[in-house]
């Protein structure tokens, strides 16, 4: 479980983007954290998975584990090594882990992820739908406690959606906590437990116990 209290972000000692932002994040849960362009979601993520300081406030985690020991973050515009292909890309993350993995089960994974039809291309020539097929894999790979994932269905074709939601359905079913910001409400719909609505720097935690058209006009008349 993760504790977020009073967090507070300022940018140039003038703008506040969070403003005591407060809520709780539960394994076996998936949250999707929604708000308007430049409303913070973002510097919300970037905050929870280290890359940024905030100001003021508290992260408290369960049992006193370090977050950023249990978070990935897969950012909206992936950066991978353009010039080795894909497979070579994951092989060197799962050296960096330590996962011990020999090129067949590597590639026996890659089918799993249903990315073998191009993972042995250069990354410089892939789509930017097929990076964020291949950023998934990389976090399905690692297998974070908390994943991270900012508009991670954005460039996805509606197969790739549909088999993505089923993935992160499962992965937060295992124990895990999955949160991802999206400004699609159809999305936050149909894969969320609960929604995070940041308005104005504050969180709004609301249970997902809408129709689709309900909660459209609950994150409309909110934001």
């Amino acid at each position: 479980m993760i504790q977020v209290a009073d967090l507070k972000k300022s940018y140039r000692a003038k703008m506040e983007i969070l403003k005591g932002v407060q809520f709780t994040l539960e394994p076996n849960n998936i949250y999707c954290l929604l708000g308007r362009n430049g409303a913070g979601k973002t510097t919300l993520m970037k905050i929870l998975s280290g890359i940024l300081a905030y100001d003021s406030g508290t992260i408290i985690v369960k049992d006193n584990k370090k977050l950023n020991e249990l978070v990935h973050y897969v950012s909206e515009k992936p950066n991978f090594l353009d010039f080795l292909s894909g497979f070579d890309n994951l092989d060197f993350i799962q050296k960096i882990y330590h996962l011990n993995m020999s090129k067949d089960e590597l590639e026996r994974f890659c089918e799993e992820q249903g990315i073998q039809s191009f993972i042995h291309e250069l990354v410089i020539n892939y789509s930017h739908g097929m990076k964020h097929q291949l950023a998934l894999a990389v976090a399905f790979l690692i297998k974070p406690k908390v994943l991270l994932l900012d508009e991670p269905l954005v460039s996805l074709d509606p197969i790739n959606i549909a088999e993505t939601y089923k993935k992160l359905v499962s992965y937060a079913r295992r124990g895990n906590i999955v949160l991802l910001s999206t400004h699609m409400i159809p999305i936050a719909h149909k894969l969320a437990d609960e929604i995070l609505l940041l308005k104005n720097g504050k969180i709004h935690q609301v249970a997902n116990q809408y129709s689709e058209s309900e909660l459209e006009h609950y994150v409309l008349n909110q934001i």
